[in-house]
């Protein structure tokens, strides 16, 4: 999700920002296939709260070079509900191509509902049909961040995906964990990215090929 926190601008904002990352973890899986990956996102922000915004991926693959990867869509609503805190309510749609590291199926949409204040929040997300899962599933999770200078910035997610109900996947039927711990180095326009993901050991519902459940992922990005 690409909205602002802040307080609502007085005029409708865009945005557009470009990156490359060693890897693209979702929730402690590569969706890339372990491969680097290059990302435009474009956001659009709305003075009423409103929002919403498109990511693009492409993938370095191992034999047949740059790839199409993903595409996302996001839109919601995003309103204070007191001095520090914002609600925030969406629903997200992604899809990934032949070329991710995700198994036969390859999209999924989530609603989401969420709570941020001023240096932490939560979200629970809920999919009907979860990467191809053919069960209900709902994720939770708590992230923060902290300032530790003007251009340093740590940030740090922890959350667990359940399943809900019954379905015709049966492989994940208890909660598995999954964390994000980085560092974002602001240098002039461009910042700089670091960060170690992780995930509890669960059967895979997401990747084709099997990657560890611990990774480090590099990257940059710049706004346009």
């Amino acid at each position: 999700m690409l909205a602002s926190l802040t307080a609502s601008p007085a005029a409708a904002q865009f945005g557009a920002v470009v990156s490359a990352y060693s890897d693209q973890r979702f929730r402690g899986y590569s969706l890339s296939d372990g491969r680097p990956v290059g990302i435009l996102d474009l956001s659009y922000d709305a003075p009423d709260g409103i929002y919403a915004a498109a990511s693009g991926s492409v993938v370095a693959t191992r034999h047949h070079g740059l790839k199409g990867l993903g595409l996302a869509l996001n839109g919601g609503y995003a309103r204070r509900v007191g001095r520090e805190l914002t609600l925030d309510l969406g629903a997200i749609h992604s899809r990934y191509s032949e070329y991710s590291g995700v198994a036969s199926g390859r999209s999924y949409t989530e609603l989401y509902a969420g709570l941020a204040g001023k240096l932490v929040g939560t979200r629970f997300s809920l999919s009907p049909d979860y990467i191809g899962a053919a069960r209900w599933t709902l994720h939770g999770e708590v992230n923060g961040h902290v300032d530790l200078t003007r251009d340093l910035r740590f940030d740090g997610t922890i959350g667990a995906l359940m399943p809900v109900g019954s379905g015709a996947y049966t492989g994940a039927a208890r909660a598995t964990w999954d964390a994000r711990l980085g560092l974002v180095q602001r240098i002039g326009r461009v910042s700089l990215h670091g960060a170690f993901t992780a995930r509890g050991k669960s059967p895979d519902i997401y990747a084709a090929r099997r990657h560890g459940r611990a990774a480090f992922v590099f990257g940059l990005s710049t706004a346009l």
